[in-house]
């Protein structure tokens, strides 16, 4: 838990209410525009079945947030972890935004992962007009990096910004 907000594994049943919750033009501006209802579903049960069986080493962690005092649905954490570094992303409902929710769940997240984990580095990657996430990944401890010579990153695409940040 972490700043009133109760961080806990995505199960199934919860999947039609994060899609719900997450359904604005807002919290998809940066990440190829809003997609319909059923795509957000069906992407979000692909995150609990995780990576397909012939991916070896490579983990999905999903986890959604609520605020503890109503236990209302505010976002969701995740990583995709593999060839020793775990890729981390976040998406908050807009309304939570600029209350420190995502700076403090993303810390949280890499607690979970220095813990549980055997990860050496984490990545973020941001739509260069996605200002506010940029601040947030820094004010987390990340630090912009080239693109040239990148590792491979799943959530890298052209001229995205990419951020790097120590396990510890």
């Amino acid at each position: 838990m972490t700043n009133g907000i109760l961080y806990t594994p995505l199960q199934a049943s919860e999947i039609d209410e994060l899609a719900t919750v997450l359904q604005e033009d807002a919290v998809y501006e940066f990440i190829g525009g809003m997609p319909a209802q059923d795509d957000v579903v069906l992407g979000l049960q692909n995150a609990i079945q995780g990576p397909p069986a012939d991916t070896d080493g490579e983990y999905w962690i999903n986890y959604v947030g609520r605020l503890v005092q109503t236990g209302e649905m505010i976002g969701r954490l995740e990583a995709t972890v593999h060839d020793g570094l775990a890729e981390v992303a976040f998406l908050y409902k807009s309304s939570f935004w600029g209350r420190g929710y995502a700076s403090e769940g993303l810390l949280w997240l890499h607690e979970q992962l220095r813990r549980y984990i055997d990860v050496s580095s984490l990545w973020a990657t941001t739509h260069p007009a996605n200002l506010r996430c940029a601040a947030l990944l820094k004010r987390c401890g990340y630090l912009p990096v080239p693109t040239q010579g990148l590792p491979k990153l799943y959530s890298y695409d052209e001229g995205d910004f990419v951020f790097r940040r120590s396990v510890c």
